[in-house]
């Protein structure tokens, strides 16, 4: 029977796991496989803890639902009854400008205005940004067809205020990167394919805004669209607990992996523990960070592992404060999910969730809960701070942004050192040179949130992708 190893137990890792045992299994031909992850627990990023009612999370509260593998995912472990929304009817969110949280205006999808009255009335933008704004009306497309930096991008469509207020914090804070670096191709293809396809950010959104209105006429019993964002609600980890209950195969949690060698065909695997024996398997997939992978495969195929080593990674921390309601009423009504905080702003922080107000079951009668993100490209030293020292940090922010002086119950801390991949301009080209690399050696797979995509779905994506090529070339392995 073919055996498969999977290296690395994230969303990724798990998601290769269950989709290669359920659709091995329902091919009639079931593939072994063996499921390895350093760390004790399963979930890499994917962490919840609870304590008297309040749900915290370590890494990722929520996955988009316009990107469709993530809920896809919840319905073939049965557990789309326990998806939750967004409380989009309190959906307002801020930005901090000159000290103080504005508004972000209505009409908007994300960076780039639809309505102009909204537009119009707004202080977050200066007169002469809204006008600058405006030029994207007029500004002929770009020609070339290479890759450039989302703050590029934007700065040519709408200026450079809408790219420090708007599109640096909101989607560079997406991809905890800076804007300057990130790949717009990587990160939101789709605004190229605007530029080229209607000259004009603000055209194709309003071309889309009349498609929509075209097949949803008033009058007619609409379904309300689904909320941008869902949770579990008992928390993220309810996705990875379920997870791992459906797996079948050998589950190695807390197993270190030295490095893999190819046999031609197949491949062995050594682990850190010399005690333990290697294993001989048929293919590998990698996922884990690349620059884990570069580690793994270093001595069979440098030049794959050079590549992979060129993936810069940035570390991040968020520190989550448990109040009583009631304690921070008197200073902050939490209307709305939070705030971003643009670079010019030079404070500490990143941006602040109010996780009590975006989601449902977070906290118990009389909770509030805040998230505060710290840390990223050129700040890192930040997670160097002790506990106490990085919790102190955030509370005073909040005392002078919120002016929320209230002392928390209870709080948790989160380090993610090397924990966010960082899609640098040119990084779909150096993704593909990898993938042809890896394809020298037949059964050698990359997968995961280095690659293609970051958040929940692009990884279950990821994984399904690896699990097709698995199958497909399962019984070429040997040719």
């Amino acid at each position: 029977m073919t055996h498969i190893t999977i290296i690395g137990g994230g969303i990724a890792g798990l998601a290769t796991a269950f989709y290669l045992q359920q659709q091995s299994h329902d091919a009639g031909a079931p593939i072994d496989y063996t499921l390895i992850e350093r760390r004790p627990r399963f979930g890499g990023k994917i962490t919840t803890d609870y304590e008297d009612g309040f749900v915290i999370e370590g890494g990722p509260d929520s996955f988009i639902t316009q990107k469709p593998w993530g809920m896809q995912l919840c319905r073939d472990l049965g557990i789309a009854d326990r998806i939750i929304p967004t409380n989009d009817h309190r959906r307002n969110v801020y930005v901090l400008k000159k000290g103080k949280l504005r508004a972000f205006p209505g009409g908007f999808r994300l960076a780039i205005p639809t309505e102009f009255v909204p537009f119009a009335l707004t202080t977050l933008i200066s007169p002469w940004g809204k006008l600058r704004m405006g030029m994207d009306l007029f500004i002929p497309p770009r020609q070339e067809q290479s890759d450039e930096s989302l703050a590029n991008f934007f700065r040519r469509r709408l200026g450079n205020e809408a790219v420090d207020t708007i599109a640096g914090p909101m989607m560079g804070g997406i991809y905890t990167a800076d804007p300057e670096q990130l790949s717009i191709q990587s990160t939101f293809p789709m605004f190229v394919e605007m530029e080229r396809k209607y000259g004009s950010l603000i055209k194709a959104m309003q071309a889309g805004k009349k498609r929509r209105a075209a097949a949803h006429p008033p009058g007619q019993n609409n379904s309300k669209p689904p909320a941008m964002f869902t949770s579990l609600q008992g928390g993220m980890n309810e996705l990875i607990e379920t997870l791992v209950s459906r797996l079948e195969g050998d589950l190695r949690p807390g197993c270190s992996v030295a490095r893999v060698e190819y046999q031609s065909p197949g491949f062995k695997i050594y682990f850190d523990d010399p005690d333990t024996p290697p294993l001989a398997t048929d293919a590998v997939v990698l996922a884990v960070p690349a620059f884990v992978a570069a580690a793994l495969v270093g001595k069979m195929a440098p030049a794959l592992a050079e590549k992979l080593n060129r993936i810069r990674y940035v570390s991040t921390a968020n520190i989550s404060l448990a109040y009583r309601y009631s304690d921070v009423l008197p200073h902050h009504d939490l209307n709305g999910f939070g705030f971003m905080i643009p670079k010019s702003e030079n404070r500490s922080i990143l941006a602040c969730t109010w996780t009590s107000t975006k989601f449902n079951y977070r906290v118990p009668e009389d909770g509030a809960l805040i998230r505060v993100f710290v840390g990223g490209d050129g700040r890192e030293h930040l997670l160097d701070l002790p506990d106490e020292e990085l919790v102190s940090m955030a509370r005073a922010e909040l005392a002078e942004i919120m002016g929320l002086a209230a002392e928390p119950m209870t709080h948790r801390v989160f380090r993610w050192r090397k924990g966010n991949p960082q899609y640098d301009v040119g990084h779909l080209d150096r993704v593909s040179e990898m993938e042809s690399l890896a394809g020298q050696f037949p059964g050698l797979y990359l997968t995961g949130s280095a690659f293609r995509g970051i958040g929940i779905p692009d990884c279950v994506k990821s994984a399904m992708n690896t699990v097709e090529q698995v199958l497909a070339s399962t019984e070429k392995i040997y040719d």
